[in-house]
């Protein structure tokens, strides 16, 4: 009976054992597979926040990296909005993405901003800031891209959230993202003068809807519609981007017409 039970034991020790093999061979050999297909997704996100691609197009892998590395140049900028590259910093692009892509790159002393190029030209096209925060469950990632003016909105997404389907969920949708096109991140004064060194900034989310909250007043410009049953999602989305885009504000004052 005693030499019975040490051979189940030993068995569920080698089984144990074993799998854990497995799992650790497994992981190792996916790991480099499931990197590089994240780094397709956040590519293909950042392109259609940019709407340098659409959402129904079919793209192959290779279309989608080729306008990514042709179109888009990561840098980095400081509180006074003077633009670097990772090089000028000793900084090592990798390490600097895995290092901050969770906690979000807004707060850092060298933040990060992607210059997105006109097609076949250096002229920029537009620049597309990462944005984070928190919806009603977890952490909330997504894009939004600025037009050269530093103030109008190009296009939005949100690539990474855990909001429920068919309420905060829709936050991901075409749909929903669609309102935020001409849409202004400095927000204007009652009056409809702009002081960009102290206004708020971001893109508020109402309740219901922005004619009926704001009507055509100077702040519908900086507002788009909430989400039914999602109010909780809403004002995370709100807080995501005045949070987010604030501290760019010398960036994008630095890049309006003089």
């Amino acid at each position: 009976m005693r030499d019975s039970n040490r051979y189940i034991t030993l068995f569920i020790i080698a089984v144990c054992v074993g799998c854990a093999l497995i799992l650790s061979i497994l992981a190792d050999v996916l790991r480099e597979p499931q990197e590089k297909a994240r780094k397709l997704y956040l590519s293909k996100q950042l392109l259609l926040s940019a709407k340098l691609i659409e959402s129904e197009q079919k793209l192959s892998q290779a279309q989608i990296l080729n306008i990514y590395n042709s179109r888009v140049e990561p840098r980095l900028t400081n509180a006074k909005g003077d633009l670097f590259t990772f090089e000028q910093l000793n900084l090592n692009q990798d390490t600097y993405m895995e290092e901050n892509s969770k906690r979000g790159y807004a707060n850092l002393p060298y933040k990060l901003v992607y210059i997105i190029k006109e097609k076949d030209s250096d002229s920029p096209y537009g620049y597309v800031i990462p944005v984070n925060g928190y919806g009603l469950w977890d952490a909330i990632y997504g894009f939004i891209c600025i037009a050269p003016d530093g103030d109008t909105v190009i296009g939005t997404t949100w690539y990474e959230q855990k909001e429920t389907p068919g309420l905060g969920a829709e936050i991901a949708t075409s749909k929903w993202q669609a309102q935020f096109p001409g849409k202004l991140i400095f927000q204007e004064s009652p009056s409809g003068a702009t002081n960009y060194e102290d206004t708020k900034m971001g893109i508020r989310v109402v309740k219901t809807t922005v004619e009926q909250e704001i009507g055509n007043r100077p702040a519908a410009k900086s507002a788009v519609d909430g989400i039914s049953g999602a109010t909780k999602t809403s004002e995370g989305v709100s807080e995501a981007y005045q949070k987010s885009l604030t501290p760019y504000r010398q960036f994008f004052i630095r890049r309006q017409a003089p």
